[in-house]
């Protein structure tokens, strides 16, 4: 997974770019670059491994003349392992064309093998490479350069998002795009931009074009045109919120620290103008959307996090709304056969709203009538368009790569749509106004939890010295589990696995030590009493135990106290104290934590 910053105009470019890969850091990237030319074809290819700030150096160093236009890349490995020889631009043999790429090209293996059979040499692992030699191979049929691109397009398979240049044209950018997300932006100077997220674009253009899957672009001077399928298309240009400021840390040491801290914040915002407390009412557009009666089975499709938060709010669908509900991650659920009917709707939830998988399944969704639903965070992204309707996070943009903020929001809002659902379905009086009390009342819990930091900082410095953990759960904990044990796999670089307390007689008893600490999700709700048993099995094998709950259990170990509250509500709480758990073990382990290993922000390859 790569993330693309090009600029064409008049000014100097190094603080531009270099402030353009900056803003996309966020996405997780293992190596970036900046490649320059001038108008004669004169050109520079600058390239390290590891962040932005490697760059800078040899940016700064090395460029001492006027270069007019300037591609920034940040590469994520796929296709060959981390080094400059494999971090992009990629150019074709005959040293004529350079091909920047953001994707994955599921063919190129056999593509790459017809080509050295013709004597084409490859002096990276990548994919991209293999792209720059069929260019050239393909142009040798004195095509012009946009029909040998059109010729591209039908000759490569799976995702991409590719900028093109040749010698012959030094004044065209041409770019395609399926499946992975571009952006084309300018503003009233003339100057130019392509971007693989509009956070990068905030300052330096004000008008800006989605292009969609099958888009190809040739950009000139103040000018350009689209084809889609090979006629000339029009999109829509949209003004670009000149207002969205820079992401800063503020007094926070981290970007995950100050976005747990967020949270009570974003569950105001996602109430204002859809929930009101003093009517109890919830009055959205898109619930109005899901309103039909027709709606009998629910799917929630997604990966990651939002897999998540998709599998703990089936659990709504079916206890509050009374909708038969399973939750598919997208990865092996584009493997299934579908079986559609107008009574299912899909639920797709995304942060980035550009998952690769959950977007496969989304097109195959589409493309055999089925009805679908957008729970994202990124305003104009794939998902967002694609689906017929949907709920925005308004979580604002998520720095960090592992996810906290969002996942709150969409639990919130599939919450939310449950609720709705379940009030038009039968749902008790009652029960619909006691949660409707509580979520009055969630932000002021989560800030219960938030102010605890410093003694979940004291039992996290009691687990640092493990390398195993459960994280257990029961009944709607079940995905908090999972969600909490992801989080801390994902900074702490330590191993840990969620399990279902009643599964634990079954055959990971075996795994319980005084080396394993468990973590258990142990609230005061229905499965409370259940639990307990399960707290004994655990600790006459000695086993240690952090509870996370409200009610006092004496024979823990150590317990991080959330408020009380009801059934429904009690997951927020105990993600949170998570979401802190995790952090702070990473954080006393020295780890990076707003950029760990191996991990991106938006997977936009499957």
């Amino acid at each position: 997974m790569c993330w693309i910053f090009w600029y064409r105009g008049k000014n100097d470019a190094v603080k531009i770019l270099l402030h353009g890969l900056e803003r996309l850091e966020y996405r997780g990237y293992d190596s970036a670059w900046v490649f320059v030319k001038k108008q004669s074809w004169d050109k520079s290819r600058i390239r390290a491994v590891g962040k932005v700030s490697a760059l800078n150096w040899k940016v700064t160093d090395f460029l001492d003349a006027w270069y007019t236009q300037w591609i920034a890349h940040t590469r994520r490995a796929t296709h060959g392992g981390v080094t400059e020889q494999n971090t992009h631009p990629h150019i074709s043999n005959d040293g004529n064309r350079t091909i920047v790429h953001n994707g994955i090209v599921e063919n190129y293996a056999s593509i790459k093998k017809d080509l050295i059979k013709k004597w084409y040499r490859f002096d990276s692992e990548t994919d991209t490479e293999v792209v720059a030699n069929l260019l050239e191979e393909i142009h040798k049929d004195s095509k012009s350069m946009l029909e040998t691109t059109q010729e591209l397009q039908k000759q490569i398979r799976w995702a991409y998002a590719l900028l093109i240049m040749h010698e012959g044209t030094p004044d065209t950018m041409i770019a395609l795009r399926l499946w992975s997300p571009l952006v084309y932006a300018y503003n009233s100077e003339g100057e130019q931009y392509f971007s693989s997220d509009t956070q990068a674009l905030s300052g330096y253009a004000d008008k800006m074009i989605y292009l969609e899957d099958g888009d190809l672009i040739k950009v000139q001077w103040n000018d350009y045109t689209i084809l889609s399928n090979g006629d000339v298309t029009k999109r829509d240009i949209e003004t670009f919120d000149q207002k969205i400021l820079e992401a800063s840390k503020g007094e926070y040491k981290h970007f995950m620290l100050k976005e747990i801290y967020e949270q009570p914040a974003i569950i105001k915002r996602i109430y204002k103008w859809r929930v009101s407390f003093e009517n109890n009412s919830l009055h959205a557009d898109a619930f109005h959307g899901m309103g039909n009666e027709s709606i009998k089975q629910i799917t929630t499709v997604a990966c990651g996090t939002a897999n998540n938060a998709g599998w703990l709010w089936t659990y709504r669908f079916e206890t509050l709304s009374k909708i038969p509900s399973h939750n598919e991650i997208a990865s092996e659920y584009e493997n299934k056969p579908f079986f559609l009917d107008e009574s299912k709707l899909h639920i797709f939830v995304s942060q980035s709203g550009e998952t690769a998988d959950s977007l496969e399944v989304l097109k195959m969704l589409k493309e055999q009538g089925g009805k679908s639903f957008g729970v994202v965070n990124v305003v104009g992204s794939s998902i967002a368009r694609m689906t017929d309707s949907g709920l925005y996070l308004r979580a604002g943009t998520e720095i960090w790569v592992a996810s906290t903020k969002a996942f709150m929001a969409q639990s919130m809002c599939l919450l939310l749509v449950s609720l709705f659902l379940g009030k038009r379905r039968g749902m008790r009086l009652s029960k619909y106004q006691q949660i409707m009390r509580e979520l009055e009342h969630l932000p002021s819990y989560i800030e219960t939890v938030l102010d605890q930091t410093d003694h979940i900082r004291s039992i996290a410095m009691d687990l640092m010295q493990y390398k195993n953990f459960f994280f257990l759960w029961r009944g709607y904990q079940y995905p908090i589990a999972a969600e909490s044990s992801l989080k801390f796999k994902e900074i702490t670089y330590l191993h840990s696995e969620a399990y279902g307390a009643g599964e634990l007689k079954h055959g990971s008893l075996a795994l319980i030590s005084e080396e394993m600490p468990t973590i258990f999700n142990l609230p005061n709700d229905e499965m409370f009493e259940q639990n307990l048993s399960n707290f004994q099995e655990i600790r006459a094998r000695k086993g240690k135990i952090c509870v996370i709950g409200d009610k006092r259990v004496e024979e823990a170990d150590r317990q991080i106290t959330i408020p009380e509250t009801i059934d429904e509500i009690y997951p927020f709480l105990t993600a949170v104290a998570g979401q802190l758990l995790a952090y702070h073990v990473a954080d006393l382990l020295g780890n990076d934590i707003d950029k760990p290993r191996n991990l991106a922000k938006s997977v936009t390859v499957k």
